[in-house]
């Protein structure tokens, strides 16, 4: 009774609810691997709609903006330790925390959507976070004359507890989204907490042995306007 049309084309719209712990991603890929195999008959086309469509949109949002991001982490970085060498400690931390996502999504079984990249921008924040705290008092040991193994020992010694209580208040807080039934959070948790987890470890051994390596006694002008407050 009704004529549907899509750009002036007709057209049919093919709708589908998903099983319970499968993602619209899997399902997907696996319709386009059938495409492949048995292609549409010449003159058709197939245009992803619903959440397909929508995370593409919010993919491309995503990738637009965070360049500006990364900008601003870098500049903010530069203005508070005024070192090349310390902000390339710190962003180190990245890649250590994103060797943590990839596993823990494969053991959980989800994919890597637009959830799960959101939870790295947000893991990106707590990382860096850590290894500012730990950076920042390392230089404070080095300018009051201590050696640079003994400013990077009693460091992590004075920093340990808060940043495995950071880590472990920041798993607790996101273990109930794991656990709920939509395919929207859990990955976004996953990829947070196997991320922190596995930064938290790598950043407690990476991060003192660079500092060992690279640091050397602050300046008065960054040590008076990092310590001054």
């Amino acid at each position: 009774a009704v004529f549907h049309h899509y750009n002036l084309q007709p057209s049919i719209k093919v709708l589908s609810e998903l099983e319970r712990d499968v993602t619209y991603a899997t399902v997907y890929q696996q319709l386009l691997q059938h495409l492949e195999a048995s292609p549409l008959r010449p003159g058709v086309e197939m245009h992803a709609g619903g959440l397909q469509e929508s995370s593409g949109d919010a993919n491309t949002a995503l990738y637009r903006t965070l360049p500006v991001g990364l900008g601003l982490l870098l500049l903010f970085l530069l203005w508070q330790f005024n070192s090349f060498r310390r902000v390339g400690i710190v962003l180190i931390t990245v890649p250590l925390a994103i060797t943590g996502v990839v596993p823990g999504l494969l053991i959980t079984g989800y994919s890597f959507g637009f959830m799960a990249l959101l939870g790295v921008v947000a893991l990106v924040g707590i990382v860096v976070n850590n290894a500012i705290v730990l950076v920042d008092l390392v230089d404070r040991n080095l300018y009051g004359g201590q050696s640079k193994a003994e400013a990077v020992m009693e460091a992590v010694a004075r920093r340990t507890r808060p940043i495995l209580l950071t880590t472990l208040t920041t798993v607790a807080g996101l273990l109930p989204l794991t656990l709920a039934e939509s395919t929207l959070w859990p990955p976004m948790a996953w990829s947070i907490i196997s991320g922190l987890i596995a930064s938290t470890v790598l950043t407690l051994g990476v991060v003192p042995v660079l500092c060992y390596w690279m640091l050397e006694r602050p300046p008065k002008r960054y040590v008076a306007e990092s310590f001054s407050s």
